[in-house]
């Protein structure tokens, strides 16, 4: 047990340090290609984000681990809410133009209905898994116009050689950024299995704690940073994009792979949680423009509660 921890924590380590190189890079790379500040957060970087969440989930789903599977990003969904947009709004009010945030918003609340809806009897076959996917496909293009839109009539003098030479180099970062995280990930997710199996733990419980924090550092380092630099819209986009690829992109390719079977714990506690923390967001940041300091210490307060009941229900046999 005690070496399924150390690689446990050396894939979270992977993955947080790769994430870091992936987000780096993929924002330099939208800077050089002239990509406005927003839709780098709600584009670009959620993609890089997403990134360890994907691979760590289709590869649950490939050995047939549902509960890691879907735990992981639905947890996600919950972590990058409660703790990350909480965390960013204590050290500066997080914000976002209202059109921009109000779109979003509609596909990321649309993601969550569908799997709600496509998992009512436990299953999430895989031609709903597809549609998924489709969908994750049309968001894509939907942003993909919205930036040929915003960079139309923008200046496009073609980079020097300088700006080539770094843009090579950041491709190069993003490449070995993806590798780290494609190694942390199966760690993650082997030494997680062993360890919920060794403790009695459903693997669901271990998907929508460890391994969902572990999969979400990048978009915790991406807020704080962005947070310190005075750029808390790019956090917000970000977390947005996220939590759209995660239930579109990460669970259509998951469920795409092998049918997902859910256990009752994942329907009657985390996808209420889910609900719960998308209403919250889209409340404040609708009615007050922002996320304040106060609602940032509410929104920590609530994911504590929800991290407590991942701790105590399986301790009482509430989570199977």
């Amino acid at each position: 047990m005690g070496l399924d921890i150390f690689l446990l924590i050396v894939g979270l380590i992977l993955i947080a340090k790769g994430g870091d190189m992936f987000v780096d890079s993929s924002v330099h790379i939208g800077r050089t290609l002239n990509i406005p500040r927003f839709i780098v957060g709600g584009t670009l970087v959620s993609l890089a984000t997403t990134t360890p969440e994907l691979v760590v989930s289709a590869t649950a789903s490939t050995i047939g681990d549902s509960g890691i599977a879907l735990g992981n990003a639905v947890g996600s969904c919950i972590c990058n809410i409660g703790l990350i947009v909480g965390a960013v709004a204590i050290m500066v009010p997080v914000s976002a133009a209202a059109r921009d945030f109000a779109n979003r918003a509609l596909w990321m609340s649309a993601g969550g209905a569908l799997v709600v809806i496509f998992s009512l009897d436990r299953t999430l076959s895989r031609p709903l898994g597809a549609v998924l996917l489709m969908l994750a496909g049309a968001y894509l293009v939907w942003d993909y116009l919205a930036i040929r839109r915003m960079r139309a009539g923008r200046d496009r003098t073609p980079p020097s050689a300088e700006e080539r030479a770094a843009l090579v180099r950041s491709v190069s970062l993003f490449v070995l950024g993806a590798g780290l995280i494609i190694v942390g990930s199966r760690l993650l997710v082997t030494s997680g299995q062993s360890v919920a199996a060794m403790l009695g733990i459903p693997s669901a419980i271990i998907g929508f704690s460890v391994v969902a924090l572990g999969t979400s550092l990048p978009e915790l380092v991406t807020g704080v940073s962005a947070a310190r630099k005075g750029v808390p819209d790019l956090s917000l986009g970000n977390i947005v994009g996220a939590n759209v690829l995660n239930l579109f992109l990460i669970v259509g390719v998951s469920g795409t792979i092998q049918p997902l079977e859910l256990d009752s714990f994942t329907q009657w506690y985390a996808f209420p949680w889910m609900a719960v923390f998308f209403g919250i967001l889209i409340f404040l940041v609708r009615r007050n423009g922002h996320v304040g300091r106060r609602a940032g210490v509410g929104l920590l307060i609530l994911y504590l509660a929800y991290s407590l009941g991942l701790g105590i229900l399986p301790t009482l046999g509430l989570a199977s």
